[in-house]
């Protein structure tokens, strides 16, 4: 198999502006993220950017993405509204859901944790966006069709052996994360280092 090419992260600790849609997770799940992301870089020493446990998140859509090339400050102000209650009816109708990560992937990006989630919350809520609220000017709405957070990211272009991307993805995942809230979040810094709450519906 052939080695699989990094695309370094250039974002990482930079200043930045994005708003997302985001399940709240609790301390405990982050650390157990954060063990999850040391056991995978264990394999590959010194080619990630290593997030805190604090800034592991789950983007269930982002309403102003990172992207530039457009007023975001002035497209969120048109949509912040619409955006807010659309979150709270689905939310505020849903139960509390669990996120069950299984299994670690290898992106070019970095290193994910993918997850199931049965209710089909995180769908609805994307599918609702897609369908009413507007795209940023100039660019096209994303389409997500996994759910996960990214354990690490690449700061080292050198090709990763195929050996090693396969002991990164044989590392065993069962972590199952109960979410009580989603939040809207601005980040300020990336990925997530620092950022604020900007409202939240408590599931149910």
């Amino acid at each position: 198999m052939n080695p699989l090419l990094p695309i370094v992260d250039t974002l990482y600790g930079k200043p930045c502006l994005a708003i997302h849609v985001q399940p709240q997770l609790a301390p405990d799940a982050q650390e157990k993220l954060h063990a999850l992301q040391q056991a995978a870089i264990a394999h590959w020493p010194r080619a990630f950017h290593e997030a805190p446990p604090h800034a592991f998140h789950v983007t269930v859509y982002p309403l102003v993405p990172t992207t530039d090339g457009f007023d975001k400050e002035a497209y969120w102000s048109t949509i912040a509204e619409p955006a807010r209650r659309l979150v709270e009816e689905l939310g505020s109708g849903a139960g509390p859901l669990v996120l069950d990560f299984f299994e670690l992937k290898v992106m070019p990006v970095g290193v994910i944790a993918v997850a199931r989630e049965e209710s089909g919350l995180i769908g609805r809520i994307r599918d609702r966006i897609l369908a009413t609220l507007p795209p940023p000017p100039g660019h096209e709405h994303r389409h997500y069709d996994l759910v996960h957070t990214t354990l690490a990211r690449f700061s080292d272009p050198s090709p990763v052996p195929a050996a090693v991307v396969q002991r990164i993805e044989a590392v065993p995942v069962a972590l199952p994360v109960r979410i009580e809230r989603l939040k809207i979040f601005r980040e300020t810094l990336f990925p997530c280092l620092v950022g604020e709450e900007l409202a939240s519906v408590s599931l149910g």
